[in-house]
């Protein structure tokens, strides 16, 4: 980071890096598969395998995998139910308040999850007002990682080139995203569930209370 020019702006991913999410979205996906089709599926297998992915591509994997049909309506009725885990059991995760008020400067959410999870994951938590409408969604520019197309129309948003930008990622989608806009990454690897990217200018942290040191704000 010495050699590094300062970070004009932070581009935080939201499921498993702002919010603890992954979990709760995995299993509401396994609840409505087993009360459907009397499947049984392990929710931290299925987190595991399809963490930072598209949701899309989720459904159909499951779907080709169990020979099953998962109907028109299964988006909506999956998004309804997530929302309502969310409202009772979404957590912040730890350190994270406290580590986007010492950070400061411009910020923005990017995230492969649509609008209306966002909107809910952000106030449950108390986060929203950090961030206003600087919140962009991988479904309003049909465009999701690791294509780095999301993180590169935030930044055209924030007004910062992509190489003054930082992202904050939790997974191996979204560290892709952000080698391929040219942007360096801090990766929340608590977890050690970001794999080997060695041509990814990828810092990796355990704890949110190292972030603010590790972007040069504290």
């Amino acid at each position: 980071m010495a050699d590094a020019s300062p970070i004009a702006a932070v581009i935080y991913d939201c499921d498993g890096t702002l919010v603890d999410s992954e979990l709760l979205n995995a299993r509401c996906m396994v609840d409505i598969i087993t009360a459907d089709h009397g499947i049984h599926l392990d929710a931290v297998a299925v987190e595991a395998e399809f963490r930072g992915g598209k949701f899309a591509d989720m459904c159909d994997a499951l779907s080709a995998r169990h020979g099953i049909d998962l109907g028109e309506d299964f988006t909506t009725r999956y998004r309804a139910y997530a929302s309502s885990v969310f409202e009772r059991e979404l957590q912040a995760i730890p350190g994270v308040h406290a580590a986007v008020e010492a950070i400061g400067g411009p910020r923005c959410v990017a995230s492969s999850g649509p609008p209306g999870k966002l909107s809910t994951a952000l106030r449950v938590t108390g986060l929203a007002d950090y961030f206003g409408d600087m919140v962009f969604s991988a479904y309003d520019i049909a465009v999701w990682k690791p294509e780095p197309g999301l993180f590169l129309h935030a930044a055209r948003a924030m007004g910062v080139a992509p190489e003054d930008c930082a992202v904050i990622e939790d997974s191996d989608p979204g560290v892709e995203a952000a080698r391929r806009a040219g942007m360096r990454v801090f990766g929340y690897d608590h977890r050690r569930t970001i794999g080997d990217h060695p041509n990814a200018d990828l810092m990796r942290f355990t704890d949110f209370t190292e972030l603010p040191r590790l972007l040069g704000r504290g």
